[in-house]
């Protein structure tokens, strides 16, 4: 994992330098907008409390779950600002405002799993152009990867064994990369949809269709309203435990490398275990009625030519055209 660490603004960097440099128990916020029962909440929560153990008496990380301090819009400007020393940050969410070409983990079939959209970023020169731009501007370090899983289709409907079953649905939309895939499904209406609504707006009808992770339809309980999913997965939605970086070089040197060594660990923890998480997701889904379609033969062919002839297209407009040409030629696609 590359880290950038660049100086933040400074109001902010002199408030949380002069923190560090006390010799007192350090106190940091931690923010995240999962509820505490999310499985990548629960992951998180699993790396402060092994630092906070660690790091008895000089550092204490505070939790505020379930966007106490800030939301999944607005936690990339808050620890580039220094409003708060340690977040989660989903990709797909955060990225694209602040460098657009993160878009690419959008397109479908390009990258084959986390670690290869991960190496992308890492070591193709094109994607880590990319990678350290994002970094460099938002004054941010990466203490883990925190994966909350592989995206698929999940409806109302009561079955989904067919592309054409998804036209004329509503669709939640959280990012444009949402916008490219619906259009290419004709479904029926577009809502934008922070992740707080979304229980209510499959409720009473609003939404019946949403993309999203596993861990999602089972931590907001939205499975009580979805009862049908289509694979494949659509995407690999990666997160970030992130961290301003002028408050953490300003930390003692042993603090920094348990951050990072606990990083590390959790990194290589979540994402060997997070597409067996997703499955066994699944399998409760299924436990509780729902079904899960995965398309084959002929219906996958159809559906990868509507990615190739209209999502894939429409993606393209949504970064610049070398990166894209860097993509085709690190998927061989």
């Amino acid at each position: 994992m590359k880290h950038a660490f660049i100086g933040a603004a400074l109001g902010a960097a002199a408030m949380l330098a002069s923190t560090a440099a006390s010799a007192e128990e350090i106190v940091a916020k931690f923010s995240t907008h999962w509820g505490p029962q999310h499985p990548a909440s629960v992951q998180a929560i699993k790396y402060i409390d092994r630092v906070n153990e660690k790091l008895k008496g000089k550092l204490k990380i505070e939790v505020f779950p379930a966007g106490q301090l800030f939301g999944i819009r607005e936690i990339m400007g808050a620890l580039a600002s220094g409003a708060v020393e340690m977040g989660a940050v989903v990709g797909i969410v955060s990225f694209p405002p602040i460098n657009r070409n993160y878009n690419v983990t959008a397109f479908p079939g390009y990258f084959s799993s986390f670690e290869n959209q991960r190496d992308f970023f890492e070591n193709d020169p094109v994607g880590n152009e990319v990678w350290k731009d994002i970094l460099t501007r938002t004054r941010t370090t990466v203490l883990a990867y925190n994966p909350v899983g592989p995206a698929a289709i999940y409806s109302t409907k009561a079955e989904l064994p067919t592309v054409e079953l998804l036209a004329g649905l509503n669709a939640r939309v959280l990012t444009n990369a949402d916008r490219a895939r619906w259009d290419a499904l004709d479904v029926g209406k577009m809502v934008s949809m922070p992740t707080r609504e979304v229980y209510t707006g499959l409720q009473n009808g609003t939404i019946d269709t949403v993309s999203t992770v596993p861990g999602a339809i089972k931590a907001y309980s939205w499975w009580e309203y979805l009862k049908s999913a289509q694979l494949p997965w659509i995407s690999f939605a990666d997160a970030y435990i992130m961290t301003n970086t002028a408050w953490f070089e300003g930390l003692p040197a042993d603090i920094q490398k348990v951050l990072l060594e606990e990083g590390a660990i959790l990194s290589q923890e979540l994402t060997s275990d997070i597409m067996s998480a997703s499955d066994a997701v699944h399998e409760e889904f299924r436990a509780m009625g729902g079904t899960v379609s995965t398309l084959t033969g002929a219906e996958l062919d159809k559906l990868r030519k509507l990615e190739a002839d209209k999502v894939a297209p429409a993606l393209s407009e949504e970064v610049d055209e070398d990166v894209f040409e860097a993509l085709k030629k690190f998927s061989g696609s």
